[in-house]
């Protein structure tokens, strides 16, 4: 689904005219959800309620239309409404909800950084895939303290493969680190040397 991000302020009072847009966000039709699921879009104000009936809709084309306008409102909040879904144990919720931070660009940073912080490390695989469409400035500050610090070498792996895609020079000192830290690990240390020669030489590996 193509979201549309919208560079909005901190929510405003509802205003009256959109009150029954969340009403209907209640209502047994899934058609009606998702047309006032798109029509609050602009609202920032509903980002709240939106984000609040993703727990409960089951319709796909609705949850879609949830995320999409969460994403339209855009903004912090809207990150950090959209980013608890991430833990969710519905895998199809978990997507929309990492796809939803990955098109909210910028502004989900903070939520972000604060599931690459998680104990849970299939939380931490899942927010890395978000950094895969970031900037490589912006994304490398972040995989950098993983190949340095995450004990867990799947994470490690994970990251490893988003800085062969997108690493620039600065990280080849922790993936050399890396090595280091995980000597025994087949897996990754021919991860690291793809990623090391992509960046190193990326006209030699198509990049």
């Amino acid at each position: 689904m193509a979201f549309v991000k919208s560079n909005r302020g901190e929510p405003a009072a509802p205003r009256e005219a959109e009150a029954p847009f969340i009403t209907q966000l209640e209502s047994l039709d899934a058609g009606i959800r998702r047309r006032a699921a798109r029509a609050l879009a602009d609202d920032p104000a509903a980002a709240a309620a939106l984000a609040a009936r993703i727990a409960i809709e089951e319709e796909p084309s609705v949850r879609s239309a949830l995320f999409g306008s969460l994403v339209a409102i855009g903004g912090p909040r809207a990150a950090s409404l959209v980013a608890p879904y991430v833990r969710n144990e519905d895998a199809a919720l978990r997507g929309g909800a990492i796809d939803a931070l990955k098109h909210l660009h910028e502004a989900a940073v903070g939520a972000v950084d604060e599931l690459l912080s998680d104990p849970d490390t299939d939380l931490r695989l899942l927010a890395i895939e978000v950094t895969r469409v970031w900037p490589a400035e912006r994304a490398a500050t972040r995989l950098q303290r993983i190949f340095e610090s995450d004990p867990h070498v799947n994470v490690c792996a994970a990251a490893v493969d988003v800085a062969t895609e997108a690493g620039s020079p600065e990280l080849l000192p922790a993936l050399a680190a890396l090595r280091l830290r995980f000597p025994d690990e087949t897996f990754l240390l021919f991860a690291v040397d793809i990623a090391c020669a992509r960046i190193g030489n990326p006209a030699e590996t198509g990049a």
